[in-house]
């Protein structure tokens, strides 16, 4: 008989209700414990952005306007240029503070000694139970930059002893053309110095070759690409047909969403009109003690870049949804643990033990 009222009760008392929450409400104040209760906030859902950002820095090399003349090749740029790509993206769900859900809880009975978990915010983790940690995530380990070797130390001492610029580039020519016949030998065998390892043959083809692309890069210039990790965090109040998250200006890198200069990635925001659970009524004297709670709604997130559809994602938001009260009787009359959803402020766990 014990056991079915038990499960009778915890039945009960899981069912929720989104009766007027205003009386228990409160203006927006200094979280934490107060003589009688507590004071926390609820959060809501915001979509946070982290985007690789590509840098690429092009330098002409010394002889780039002799390359069309000695090798042939009229597509070389003759300026420095620097330009900005967007290579990689994520999107991941964090909790921050709702100023417009400030509550205050007077902590009664059972739930006297609650130990209340809240974040630096004030936002509510949890009541006597390990709050759920949002998820942390790795920060980007860009490589090292790795600085172009200076194709003059590879230079022999004729093209050095030359009087001009274009009699160096000839001469360079000259000396990559060597290069290449001295590769081919040591391919087909017939190099004077030809290696007895097969590491060692490799070695000299991978170092003949690495010279070669250093010599070539005196006509066709370095490029240099650094990447770095920027965050941007949208939080959606309502249904949004298209609106700007930010803009990545090719010349610039990411700008300010508001500026013209950049091409423009959008978002697109649908109300599924679901939650995880349905609005129930509660009597009014199992009010008080309780702790008000979110009860997210699922929206549809939709990415595009300008015209281009990239992907969708369904999501659960606390500014969707509704808020609820656990009552008051579950934490005054049973030492109850209950532990929130960092992102929605959700009830995740919740159980109570009855001694």
């Amino acid at each position: 008989m014990k056991s079915m009222f038990r499960h009778y009760f915890l039945l009960a008392f899981l069912l929720l209700s989104s009766i007027n929450f205003f009386a228990q409400q409160i203006p927006p104040t200094t979280p934490g414990r107060t003589p009688k209760g507590v004071v926390y906030y609820l959060p809501k859902t915001a979509i946070r952005f982290n985007l690789l950002v590509e840098k690429t820095t092009y330098k002409p090399g010394d002889f780039a306007k002799y390359a069309d003349k000695y090798l042939h090749q009229t597509t070389i740029i003759q300026n420095e240029e620097v330009s900005y790509a967007i290579v990689n993206y994520g999107l991941s769900e964090i909790g921050i503070k709702d100023e417009s859900k400030c509550f205050e809880v007077s902590l009664k009975g059972k739930s006297a000694n609650a130990t209340i978990s809240l974040t630096d915010d004030g936002v509510l983790q949890s009541v006597n139970a390990e709050p759920i940690p949002q998820e942390a995530k790795e920060p980007f380990k860009p490589a090292p930059v790795i600085a172009p070797a200076n194709p003059r130390q590879y230079l022999n001492a004729e093209v050095l002893a030359a009087e001009s610029i274009e009699k160096m580039a000839e001469l360079t020519v000259n000396q990559i053309s060597e290069l290449k016949v001295q590769y081919q030998k040591l391919l087909t065998g017939e190099a004077e110095d030809m290696p007895t390892d097969k590491d060692e043959l490799n070695r000299m083809l991978q170092q003949n070759q690495k010279e070669q692309d250093i010599l070539m890069s005196l006509f066709t210039g370095t490029t240099v690409r650094d990447t770095t990790e920027h965050y941007v965090i949208v939080c959606p109040e309502k249904e949004i047909e298209r609106e700007i998250i930010f803009r990545i200006d090719k010349d610039k890198g990411l700008v300010d969403k508001d500026n013209p200069t950049g091409s423009p990635y959008y978002m697109k925001i649908e109300d599924l009109h679901r939650t995880p659970l349905e609005k129930y009524d509660i009597p009014k004297n199992k009010i008080d003690g309780g702790f008000y709670t979110n009860v997210p709604g699922k929206i549809k997130f939709s990415f595009y870049h300008e015209d281009d559809f990239i992907f969708s994602s369904d999501l659960y938001a606390a500014q969707f949804g509704f808020v609820q009260i656990r009552s008051g009787s579950l934490f005054k009359q049973y030492v109850t643990h209950m532990a929130l959803n960092p992102y929605t402020g959700y009830v995740e766990k919740i159980s109570f033990d009855n001694n």
